[in-house]
């Protein structure tokens, strides 16, 4: 019998974090899971580290032949996946014991138009291989497209997608300028939570970490403030013009403060 997830760990030169999240997933309470392991052809020892681990039977590795940036990377994954549920696990975090346990939990509570389960997580700052934790990101409910669309908190995580509702909808968009290399997650979001309904469970289920390697410079802001307009407007428009937003910035970064209804002349 097919297992329920496929856990999906995207990674690129992420040597010395690849291990704690794939151990994660071995020690879940939940067996019912695949792993996939994409690598976006690494240029460290990757490779190395998860040797010992291909002897599983349920454990994949593929290597793209070049590197692409995550959105094509998940669209590999995509198509290579074939179980019911897809796990998004960045390779620099790791799962709580009863991730996958909960999330089967939840589906099986749910309507089969969900096509989305996330939930809460911790933040750990790494620093010299030792891990602290700095916060706890609770996540909420969205009661609609538009509350997401102006979310502006830590991206919702575990990302827990139906597999089915992903291939409706074209898999991640890689059309843009970077070529879905930023704001893969938001994105995807978007294009189903416009169609489907998405779960959250206000549980501890993702474990994230702060490390040297994830600096953002200015230019990655001004890309990714470019995407955000871009979004933004795109689905504001797509979704029948009836708001208009107000942007201002949070911590360098473009989000909606808020949205302002559209007017419309009488004729």
């Amino acid at each position: 019998m097919n297992p329920t997830f496929t856990v999906v760990i995207p990674t690129y030169n992420r040597a010395k974090f690849i291990r704690k999240a794939i151990n994660s997933v071995l020690n879940q309470t939940s067996k019912d899971w695949k792993l996939l392991i994409i690598d976006d052809a690494s240029t460290d020892h990757t490779r190395s580290k998860i040797e010992k681990y291909m002897y599983h039977p349920n454990i994949m590795y593929h290597r793209m032949e070049q590197n692409s940036g995550i959105g094509k990377v998940m669209n590999q994954a995509l198509s290579m996946v074939d179980t019911p549920y897809l796990v998004q696990l960045d390779s620099d975090d790791w799962l709580p014991k009863r991730t996958l346990s909960v999330l089967k939990k939840y589906i099986h509570k749910s309507k089969k138009s969900t096509a989305l389960f996330y939930g809460n997580m911790n933040i750990w700052k790494v620093r010299s291989g030792k891990y602290t934790k700095t916060i706890k990101v609770k996540h909420k409910t969205f009661h609609n497209k538009y509350q997401f669309l102006k979310y502006n908190r830590w991206m919702v995580s575990p990302r827990c997608y139906r597999v089915e509702a992903l291939h409706k909808v074209g898999g991640w968009d890689t059309s843009d300028r970077y070529e879905g290399r930023i704001m893969e997650d938001r994105r995807i979001i978007l294009r189903l939570i416009e169609k489907y309904r998405v779960r959250y469970i206000n549980q501890i289920l993702y474990n994230r970490t702060k490390h040297k390697g994830q600096l953002t410079d200015s230019k990655m802001k001004f890309r990714r403030n470019y995407l955000r307009k871009k979004t933004f407007k795109f689905y504001l428009n797509r979704w029948g013009k009836k708001y208009k937003a107000i942007y201002g910035y949070k911590e360098g970064y473009l989000v909606i403060k808020r949205l302002k209804k559209v007017r419309r002349r009488r004729r």
